[in-house]
């Protein structure tokens, strides 16, 4: 069975062929030629780097069933998805709860609703679209307009509309149990919220 090279097993074996040059050995002929080259040691670090890498592939392919418990069922990844589903529709009727039509954002902002969907299109204002209706949850608005810093915590959340009126409408440990939707209304509270975002981001991990 091929098996594909590494960068280690090529390091390996360009110093073989470097020190020993292209003939073939037995294991006892091999063990030989490398105690009696000058200066085996970079040879020996090779073969360690090579077996190690060889361990730590091993590792990651075989997990500790002990640690990790088995694969999941088919019946324990269907119940996985029905669980994930109820809580994205419980997440969506609370989001839901409350937002604003085009109409209604439109009214409160003193704006015209072209003026809004541009607004949501650029990406400062939150939607969650239902049919062809977008509707503006309400915890983006405060005293007749919008949050401060809002178009910031849009492009800087990693994740979709409803994810995000989910999290910041959540109290959060790292806003001093504040939601994100307070502190954004707190001075100096842009800062504190894209600082909380960038500690859920993929960077962060």
């Amino acid at each position: 069975m091929a098996i594909a090279a590494t960068p280690e097993s090529r390091r390996l074996a360009a110093e073989l062929v470097k020190r020993l040059g292209k003939e073939s050995f037995t294991a006892g002929e091999l063990a030989a030629e490398l105690v009696a080259v000058d200066r085996p040691m970079e040879l020996i670090t090779a073969f360690e780097d090579a077996l190690s890498s060889a361990a730590a592939a091993d590792e990651a392919d075989e997990l500790d069933e002990r640690l990790w418990g088995g694969a999941p069922t088919e019946e324990d990844l269907a119940q996985a998805r029905k669980v994930a589903q109820l809580a994205q529709r419980d997440a969506l009727q609370t989001v839901l709860a409350g937002a604003l039509t085009r109409l209604q954002a439109a009214e409160l902002l003193g704006i015209s609703p072209q003026a809004v969907s541009k607004r949501h299109a650029a990406g400062g204002l939150v939607a969650i679209a239902r049919g062809r209706e977008q509707y503006f949850p309400a915890w983006q608005f405060h005293e007749g307009a919008v949050l401060s810093g809002l178009a910031a915590v849009v492009r800087a959340f990693p994740g979709s509309a409803l994810a995000l009126s989910s999290w910041a409408t959540t109290e959060n440990t790292d806003l001093d149990g504040f939601t994100p939707e307070r502190m954004l209304a707190r001075a100096g509270g842009r800062e504190r919220v894209l600082s909380a975002i960038d500690s859920i981001s993929a960077e962060a991990w």
